[in-house]
């Protein structure tokens, strides 16, 4: 049930409606009708929970929106997407740290296509790692490197390798310690010899080249 409507009644009118009313439960419904099978429904729930609740989580709905039929449509979710990566960038990393797949892809393909980019080059690094783009990470250089570090204790084995890997690109030896931590790491053999989170680091370490680095490397027993 949307609100009074029953689920196959609710239309894009209807909810409109309830939008002027300022319905009780208006929340509720907005969220409910984020899984309507009408996208046009589910476009404008996502553009109206951003615009009056500040909803991080309605992003998917906003990036769907970005490649409607409808160029009013278009630009509503563009605009609501905008905002919402203006107003509350934090809250968009974690929409994007939380989704998989397809979901997270089309988020990210929509903030690219609007040309969305965090004016916090802080906020960025965290918004590239979320986004797996290592190596605009590479690019954004030292300012990158502490949330880079983090990653390396990401519970998800691809984002280490590609963390420690985008660390011996930008050859940081803040990262040195934290590398280290990684040469217990054997996760990834499944991609051949060499291709191990450890061998990563072990590389990045090499690339790093300080008397530091270099004396891990010495010491390590692969």
């Amino acid at each position: 049930m949307f609100g009074e409507y029953p689920d196959d009644e609710l239309t894009l009118e209807s909810l409109e409606e309830l939008v002027e009313d300022n319905h009780p439960i208006l929340y509720d419904i907005l969220c409910d009708a984020l899984e309507h099978p009408d996208r046009n429904i589910r476009v404008f729930a996502a553009v109206r929970l951003v615009e009056l609740f500040q909803a991080p989580f309605a992003a998917s709905g906003l990036a769907e929106g970005i490649y409607a039929a409808d160029w009013h449509v278009r630009k509503a979710a563009a605009e609501g997407l905008w905002d919402l990566g203006d107003a509350d960038g934090w809250g968009l990393i974690e929409v994007l740290r939380r989704a998989y797949g397809q979901q997270r892809e089309g988020i990210i393909n929509a903030l690219e296509l609007i040309g969305w980019v965090p004016d916090d080059p802080e906020v960025e690094a965290e918004y590239r790692i979320a986004a797996r783009d290592w190596r605009a990470c590479v690019e954004l250089g030292e300012v990158a490197v502490p949330t880079l570090i983090d990653a390396l204790k990401s519970r998800d084995g691809t984002v280490r390798r590609a963390a420690a890997w985008t660390l011996g690109q930008i050859r940081d030896p803040r990262a040195v310690p934290s590398l280290e931590r990684l040469l217990g790491d054997n996760e990834g053999g499944m991609f051949g010899p060499g291709d191990r989170v450890c061998d990563v680091a072990a590389e990045a370490l090499a690339r790093i080249a300080t008397d530091e680095a270099l004396d891990v490397l010495e010491r390590w027993n692969p």
